[in-house]
């Protein structure tokens, strides 16, 4: 399975509601693509405002995480790559900047459940050892429904260049809502989303879900 995670910004002329809006559309438009064919899972993570924990930020406005089969490069066609020509006009439509400039393709280590959705914390991290030394923290504390670590790939079908956020992984923390989430990373100062160099805490809208469990 290849995943992409994004980190974005919206368009400064949309408000944060009118924005999330415009993201819904901009993800129904790629599910009716050719390319969509290879699709295992999508995920839009919205950021709740304001920040509900300490340490969280507000500078992003879109986390999604993007999972497809393997073969979808080897089976690039004519059609799908009119599709993504599609995508990218839409994207300037939605986004601050292209999405290929504020991603990174990442394979996934899930350690601990699988569902998707609900309340989510995205760290980032620059040094992978950390965010595996986070995870296990978070395994310890209990009280979460999904611990998924991203780790950078840089030898993806697309190479190195694919990847443009300056991170090199990821940690997933879901719970079932804020005070869950909150119990199990900590509210005050030093908890677990302190140790990454960003974190931010959003709320999950499952568009498609084909994973193998």
């Amino acid at each position: 399975m290849l995943k992409l995670v994004y980190l974005a910004k919206r368009k400064p002329e949309f408000s944060f509601d009118d924005f999330v809006r415009r993201w819904r559309r901009h993800g129904a438009l790629g599910m009716q693509q050719p390319l969509w064919r290879h699709a295992l899972g999508y995920v839009q993570a919205e950021p709740i405002r304001p920040a509900p924990l300490a340490g969280a930020s507000e500078e992003f406005d879109a986390i999604a995480c993007f999972m497809v089969r393997d073969e979808m490069f080897a089976a690039f066609t004519e059609e799908d790559g009119a599709g993504a020509a599609v995508m990218a006009a839409d994207e300037l439509q939605t986004f601050s900047a292209p999405i290929p400039t504020t991603s990174l393709w990442v394979d996934e280590e899930r350690l601990q459940g699988d569902e998707l959705g609900g309340i989510a914390a995205y760290l980032f991290f620059e040094e992978p050892a950390a965010a595996r030394a986070t995870a296990q923290r978070a395994r310890s504390a209990g009280g979460l429904r999904r611990i998924v670590l991203d780790l950078r790939r840089d030898d993806g079908p697309l190479g190195p260049g694919a990847n443009t956020l300056p991170y090199g992984a990821i940690l997933e923390l879901s719970a079932a809502s804020v005070p869950d989430l909150a119990a199990s990373v900590g509210s005050e100062e030093k908890g677990l989303l302190d140790e990454s160099d960003l974190a931010v805490v959003t709320r999950e809208a499952v568009l498609w879900d084909r994973l193998p469990r």
